[in-house]
Order: structure tokens, then C-alpha cells, then sequence
């Protein structure tokens, strides 16, 4: 059996320490750029640091930049899901809301999170049954109670469909609410709707390591997850996570 919170303790250690190395480091060199997506060397180099740190544990690793198996999704065992740096053309670029994200998961439900801010030195923490914290302290969100007083963060995703039609779905989806922010980092949004600075996320086929954190985050804090499956892609999911369920769509 694990022990989630010898593991909690683990990830947290594990992402305040890529943390730190990403925030004095000073090279941004760029390994591949397409119309839609960047990927530096820092993310190569700080999973690389993550999985060695998350090795004791002897579970398997799914991760932005080195991969994984995706069949675990399909199978009742645990495994961490990483992205060593979220929001990486923020980082790029040297604006706030670049993150270290590491979860746990068994199949497709999250067991624990760990969303480490490095700018900011902000970590949330916690899962389902833990509960969640902000910087060591236990948090109660102030959730809206209904849309018309709601924030929704949202985005688009690099495999995101930008046809007409597709923007006004989902334009039409989010309109209802009273503000919408784009923060540039899938796992950030999810730990802002943990402790209750948004009220919801929506991202359609974003992939697992930008929001397996952060949706076990949202679940300890008591809010509501709804992740469907994208056909043909394993790995990618249509999200909404939300303080309560009527403020998702």
C-alpha cells in the first residue's frame, strides 16, 4: 500500500527543488518551435532532475518531455505524471506563471499534487482525502456560487482547433461567465481554483502532466472535476474543474 503522505512530502521536496534550479538559471536555449508550441532545454534538463529524485519511489513516470506509457491510464496502479515546467514561453519570455507540476494518479483518478510557483515561491498541495495547502496552510476557497459572479480560467492549447467554428464554440462557453483570464499555465489555473483565487477551468485537449496536479489539487480542496477522454489521443483530456458543479459548463 502507499503511503500518500510520505509521497506528498516527496513531490514537494522534488518541485521546490526544480524550482529553484529553473529560477537562477540564466540559458533559454531552444530545442524545437513549431506555429503553436516551444520547448527549451530547461524542461529537458528539469525532468531529467525530477524523475531522478521520484526513482526512490520505484513508480512509473509519464512526462511532458521524456514520455511514458500511456496504457497506464487504462490500468489500476500508480504512477507520477510530470511536467517540469508549465508555461514555458511565459518563462521564455521572463513573465510570471511558469510552474513545476508533479502528480500522482492511479489509471484516470488523481491521488496527489504538487504546483511549485518559482517566481512567486507559492506551492500548493494536497489530493483527494489530504486536503489542500497553500505554502504549508490549509486553504477554504471562496468560490462564487453561480456563474454570473464567477472567473473561469481557460486557453488554448497547442493541439486546440482554431477553426472558426471551434472558437465560436468556444466563445459561447465561456461568455457566460463575469471574467475569463488565460495565465499561459494549465497547472496554475487548476492550483488558482484550488484556494479560490478562480472559480473554474476549462481547456479542451490538454494533455495529462499540465493538469494531473492540478486536478488532484482542486479534488482535495473539495471542488468538482469532470476530465473526458480525447479519441485517438490517450494522453489528452477535456477539462473542467471547478469550486462547485453548477459553474462548470
Amino acid at each position: 500500500m502507499i503511503e500518500l503522505d510520505k509521497l506528498l512530502t516527496l513531490a514537494e521536496a522534488t518541485a521546490r527543488t526544480a524550482g529553484a534550479a529553473l529560477a537562477k538559471r540564466s540559458d533559454r536555449t531552444i530545442n524545437f518551435e513549431s506555429a503553436h508550441d516551444i520547448k527549451l532545454q530547461a524542461d529537458v534538463d528539469s525532468e531529467t532532475l525530477i524523475r531522478e529524485r521520484l526513482a526512490r519511489t520505484k513508480l512509473p513516470v509519464i512526462g511532458e518531455e521524456i514520455g511514458g506509457d500511456a496504457g497506464l491510464l487504462a490500468r489500476d496502479e500508480p504512477y507520477w505524471a510530470v511536467d517540469p515546467l508549465d508555461g514555458t514561453y511565459n518563462y521564455l519570455r521572463g513573465m510570471p506563471g511558469a510552474c513545476v507540476s508533479i502528480g500522482l494518479w492511479r489509471g484516470r483518478k488523481p491521488l496527489l499534487g504538487v504546483v511549485f510557483d518559482f517566481w512567486r515561491d507559492e506551492l500548493f498541495a494536497g489530493g483527494p482525502g489530504l486536503g489542500c495547502t497553500f505554502n504549508g496552510r490549509k486553504v477554504t476557497p471562496p468560490w462564487a456560487k453561480d456563474l454570473a459572479h464567477a472567473v473561469l480560467c481557460t486557453g488554448f492549447p497547442s493541439g486546440m482547433d482554431r477553426g472558426t467554428t471551434a472558437v465560436q464554440d468556444f466563445v459561447g462557453r465561456v461568455g457566460r461567465y463575469k471574467k475569463i483570464r488565460m495565465i499561459g499555465s494549465a497547472a496554475l489555473a487548476c492550483a488558482y481554483v484550488a484556494i479560490g483565487r478562480v472559480d473554474a477551468y476549462y481547456e479542451e485537449s490538454i494533455k495529462l502532466w499540465d493538469v494531473a496536479a492540478g486536478l488532484a489539487l482542486v479534488e482535495g480542496a473539495g471542488g468538482f472535476v469532470r476530465a473526458g477522454t480525447v479519441k485517438g489521443h490517450p494522453l489528452a483530456l477535456d477539462v473542467w474543474a471547478a469550486g462547485r458543479e453548477n459553474l462548470t459548463g
